[in-house]
């Protein structure tokens, strides 16, 4: 296979080499940190690109925090109103993803309690599915809660295949030890 002129392991020529250094080396404007006004320098290019310019990261930071007004901070442009707190983001994601939000509870739950194993939120919609979106035990159609078989308190698994959609009457009925209570495992055939 030919190398490609330029690629990397390829020798380049001297004009080539010097090239490449006089574009590197472009024109550099000093100015002013808005922040701490102390003296530095930067590439025209990158100069040009931006209204306020700053030494460093914790400069530009700390002119976010003190002297940038509510209105020009980038991060909450159009998401939130002058009054409002900082979380109004996370609390419309919540307000829009129930389903995820849920999910993500659980998995915190069962890491919380040592469980191995996970599962996806498309593994867990498709189990109802399967379900006809049913309790197992009753086979009402209502709101379905995630049941871990064998319960994580007692060592079971946070696999798909150890988890069954229960409705929120039949999960809390639920004795503590599941192999006392038999028929709660597969369900109720009509």
């Amino acid at each position: 296979m030919a190398r490609i002129k330029g690629s990397k392991g390829f020798p380049l020529s001297e004009e080539t080499k010097r090239k490449i250094s006089l574009a590197n080396k472009g024109k550099w404007i000093k100015f002013n940190c808005d922040y701490c006004k102390k003296e530095n320098e930067e590439k025209e290019s990158h100069f040009k690109k931006k209204n306020k310019h700053f030494c460093n990261i914790k400069c530009y930071a700390l002119f976010r925090k003190e002297k940038m007004s509510f209105m020009e901070q980038p991060a909450y442009k159009g998401i939130r109103k002058e009054n409002q707190s900082k979380q109004i983001y996370h609390l419309n994601y919540c307000r829009k993803n129930p389903k995820r939000i849920s999910h993500l509870k659980s998995i915190r739950y069962a890491r919380e309690k040592g469980a191995i194993g996970s599962h996806t939120l498309e593994m867990w919609e498709n189990l109802k599915i399967e379900f006809d979106n049913k309790c197992a035990f009753c086979r009402k159609k209502t709101n379905l809660t995630k049941d871990h078989i064998i319960p994580l308190s007692e060592g079971g698994t946070n696999f798909i295949d150890n988890i069954q959609p229960l409705c929120r009457n039949c999960n809390s009925r639920k004795w503590k030890f599941i192999y006392q209570n038999p028929e709660l495992l597969g369900g109720q055939d009509e």
